[in-house]
């Protein structure tokens, strides 16, 4: 089986062609983020951005927080599945996931772990208790990520990979795999865990927030080596 490989953290025309001729499964943009991140992108370049993604490659966006304004990207964006990663409780993510349902596209949830402690910090404080939830919510794919105090996202810190497995072997979810993976871990991150997809943003860039076509090739080519000698 093929572990799908997600890119995040698009912000140019150049970085979008790169990660496409590298053979990358699906392009990620952050758009109006509530939180200042590097990747941020307004809706009229992230727009310019989705359009020159060709077909057979997925269009994801990254966005969080605000009900409105998600389903407003949503809706302008036309997004094959929309990474809801804020600080969404959970009713609220119920809510989104009917109206992004609604609207033909997908959604991706974060669990996140805290960096400096490797604690859960999501809709609830025990990992598999808030697997449940976001499953039960409606989401599609569950993304297990790191979290730091200085940013949500893209901290270059891994989490547990032990439980990562436990959680992929409890739920009911395709599980997504991201947090500080770069093509010199991301091989062994995969045979760990066995992932559905991986997720890399920080890991394949030089300078931030832009991509390095030599990262971006040597993490495809690990990921790829990986799946083929991996136990399924």
């Amino acid at each position: 089986m093929t572990t799908r490989i997600k890119i995040c953290g698009l912000t140019t025309p150049e970085d979008v062609r790169l990660c496409v001729a590298a053979g990358v499964h699906a392009l990620g943009f952050v758009v109006e983020y509530p939180v200042d991140v590097p990747w941020n992108l307004d809706r009229e370049t992230a727009a310019e951005l989705v359009r020159a993604v060709p077909p057979f490659v997925s269009r994801v966006i990254v966005v969080g927080d605000h009900v409105d304004t998600v389903v407003e990207l949503t809706r302008l964006l036309r997004p094959h599945a929309v990474q809801l990663h804020g600080n969404e409780p959970i009713a609220t993510t119920a809510v989104l996931v009917a109206a992004i349902h609604e609207l033909g596209a997908q959604v991706i949830k974060p669990l996140r772990f805290a960096a400096e402690t490797g604690e859960c910090r999501s809709v609830d404080p025990d990992p598999f208790a808030a697997a449940r939830m976001i499953e039960q919510a409606g989401a599609d794919a569950l993304v297990l990520d790191s979290v730091s105090n200085a940013r949500p996202a893209g901290t270059g810190q891994t989490i547990d990979w032990t439980l990562a497995r436990a959680i992929r072997d409890r739920v009911n979810l395709p599980l997504i795999l991201a947090g500080g993976l770069s093509a010199g871990n991301v091989g062994e991150a995969v045979a760990a865990v066995n992932p559905y997809g991986v997720d890399v943003i920080s890991g394949v860039e030089e300078p931030v927030a832009r991509k390095d076509p030599a990262k971006v090739r040597a993490f495809v080519e690990a990921v790829g080596a990986a799946a083929e000698t991996s136990p399924r």
